[in-house]
């Protein structure tokens, strides 16, 4: 009988567990097109490399139909081999309510020497009185 129950209670926890949303994190090769999706906004973006700065151009989606975002920003880090940071730029969309889809379009300035391994977005919004911050790592 306690067999047969916690069997039960087991399978109840795994069939919560494929309920949880969960990110979807990109794969992508460096310099190639890129998606991140979650269960808030989904981005897709490109990277490239100019001789002073990477420019960093896409699209971003609220994926809630029902709400509109308070004041969307992406905080863009570039970071080096080491997960060191290398430059850091603001992005604020506009409208101030964001309901997506927006493209965008950021340029980072760089030193010449400077070698690009990941891009670190951070992304800020508000819901009512809620302030919602996501951040996730990529390649260029």
């Amino acid at each position: 009988m306690l067999r047969n129950f916690l069997s039960i209670i087991v399978l109840i926890l795994f069939l919560s567990a494929c309920a949880t949303p969960h990110k979807m994190l990109d794969g992508s090769p460096a310099y190639s097109p890129h998606q991140y999706n979650s269960a808030d906004l989904m981005i897709n973006w490109k990277s490239e490399r100019l001789d002073k700065a990477i420019v960093i151009e896409g699209t971003a989606t609220n994926t809630r139909d029902t709400y509109a975002y308070e004041a969307l920003e992406f905080e863009i880090t570039l970071l080096d081999i080491n997960g060191k940071s290398i430059a850091k730029q603001l992005y604020n969309f506009t409208p101030i309510r964001f309901k997506g889809p927006e493209s965008f379009k950021i340029a980072i300035p760089l030193e010449n020497n400077m070698q690009i391994d990941k891009v670190k977005f951070n992304y800020r919004y508000g819901i009512d009185d809620t302030k919602i911050s996501v951040s996730f790592v990529s390649a260029p």
